[in-house]
């Protein structure tokens, strides 16, 4: 995981200036957020989750509870980037409440890096027919420590058609595309190494763990 991780903080890091200001949207426990920090640049970050943000305060994050729907209403435009990491996006009901944060809390020329569970992973449930696991894609919920959190499936296509015309789309890639996910026995491997390089051909970039979209708001 940490290894998709930097590679995610890798590619927001790359189209960002040193300091920037950066939105970290359903932090958890707020490693993006420490991660960024630690990189020289401004985080605030939010949770829905109580728990969570004690946890990213205590890492020495600036993070407090709000829900994503509510945060363009919280900040207004004062952000240079938003990142949205491992599967946020699945617990949302409908897109349309990200496309509206987006475009309240982005500066013109600010970018998003939103990475959300994919549809379709092949090695994911290869990996789960061989450990006797039934699939995973398309549940329609997830147990998180007894609780349960109702998932949507969504492709790229349904991602870009809510950010809309007022972005443009500037890379998508898979995350996880040749590893298995570790719960499932996934370990670094020359796959591993193999993987960037393959990661955002058409046909395979929709089929990783997770998928990373890179959009710009249109100045």
């Amino acid at each position: 995981m940490q290894i998709w991780r930097g590679r995610v903080l890798a590619s927001l890091l790359g189209t960002l200036s040193v300091p920037a200001d950066v939105l970290d949207l359903g932090c958890g426990i707020g490693s993006d957020a420490v991660a960024l920090a630690a990189a020289g640049h401004r985080v605030t970050a939010i949770d829905a989750s109580p728990a969570m943000v004690e946890r990213a305060r205590a890492r020495g994050v600036a993070a407090e509870v709000l829900s994503l729907d509510a945060a363009g209403a919280r900040f207004g435009a004062c952000f240079d980037a938003v990142i949205s990491d491992f599967g946020v996006l699945n617990c949302l009901p409908s897109l349309a409440p990200l496309s509206r944060t987006l475009s309240s809390v982005l500066r013109p020329g600010g970018v998003a890096a939103l990475v959300w569970m994919s549809r379709h992973c092949p090695v994911d449930s290869v990996a789960c027919l061989a450990r006797g696991r039934a699939p995973r894609r398309g549940r329609p919920e997830a147990s998180v420590r007894g609780v349960k959190v109702p998932l949507q499936w969504w492709a790229a296509g349904d991602v870009e058609e809510a950010l809309g015309r007022e972005f443009q789309v500037m890379r998508q890639e898979a995350i996880g595309l040749l590893d298995p996910p570790p719960d499932v026995g996934g370990r670094p491997r020359l796959r591993t190494r193999l993987e960037p390089y393959l990661a955002r051909l058409p046909g395979l970039r929709d089929l990783g763990d997770h998928t990373l979209l890179l959009a710009r708001r249109c100045p």
